[in-house]
């Protein structure tokens, strides 16, 4: 990198991580090292994937004898910077590790954290654990993550994220239905049964197979499309849905089985 290009202290970058879209500031040109910048981002990055308000985060801000800091419900403080955006405006920063360490201590120690808030805590962190993690073993396995991989993983992330809100749909309508919450289960499992001949459980340890089982060899499905077809019934049950849970889910059952090609088994055979 030449003279001209090199990080400056509150440079605004623009990064895209596991299909996520940042905003990073630049902390210190060399902070990792030589040539090594170290990043951070502000509050309203925070807000957006981690879940606790901007002006939450604020009111946290306490002064220190060194400058200030983020006290966490815990006591445990977080060093924050003011530093002058290349835009023209001030940030306060916090570094990016210790955002994840400030996720994970109010995971912990949530105090009155709600559990929405805690659930997307929870999700922010495990989205890059796996992302980070599937990399390393990219690397260990093949030499090299490449980008082809690295497209797949995030196709696969962002299928399981969505996947979740389907599901919030459909324990909604389940719970609009007053099935109660013991019985989400049982539900499920109709679901499965339905689409595969074989219950939540049993399908899922199927898949962790690497080739197909005899048991299921006529309806073989991958985990990928597997889900997918889940999400897709679960979603055609909470349109379909007016007064007769049996029927939305007999007739969305009927649906998905025909447009995945399904070919469900009886669980005795």
């Amino acid at each position: 990198m030449s003279s001209d290009s090199k990080l400056k202290i509150g440079d605004r970058i623009e990064v895209v991580y596991a299909n996520k879209e940042f905003e990073v500031i630049v902390i210190d040109p060399d902070g990792l090292g030589p040539g090594q910048a170290s990043y951070g981002f502000g509050f309203m990055m925070a807000a957006k994937y981690i879940g606790i308000p901007q002006p939450t985060l604020s009111d946290r801000v306490i002064g220190i004898d060194n400058g200030e800091a983020l006290k966490n419900p815990s006591g445990k403080l977080f060093r924050v910077i003011g530093i002058d955006g290349s835009d023209g405006n001030k940030y306060s920063v916090i570094e990016a590790s210790d955002w994840f360490d400030l996720a994970t201590d109010v995971l912990i120690n949530p105090g009155k954290t709600r559990k929405p808030t805690k659930q997307k805590i929870a999700d922010f962190l495990k989205w890059f654990a796996v992302k980070g993690f599937y990399f390393s073993v990219n690397i260990a396995a093949k030499g090299v993550a490449t980008a082809k991989d690295d497209r797949a993983l995030n196709r696969w992330l962002q299928k399981r994220e969505s996947g979740k809100y389907t599901r919030n749909d459909y324990t909604d309508t389940l719970s609009e239905a007053r099935v109660p919450e013991v019985e989400y289960a049982i539900r499920t499992n109709e679901v499965y049964l339905g689409l595969f001949g074989l219950k939540a459980a049993e399908m899922k340890q199927k898949w962790q197979l690497m080739a197909g089982d005899p048991k299921i060899a006529r309806n073989y499905i991958s985990e990928e499309e597997g889900l997918e077809a889940v999400k897709f019934c679960e979603r055609l049950v909470t349109m379909l849905y007016s007064d007769d849970l049996e029927e939305a889910h007999a007739e969305a059952i009927r649906l998905t089985v025909r447009k995945f090609k399904l070919c469900p088994q009886s669980p005795s055979s």
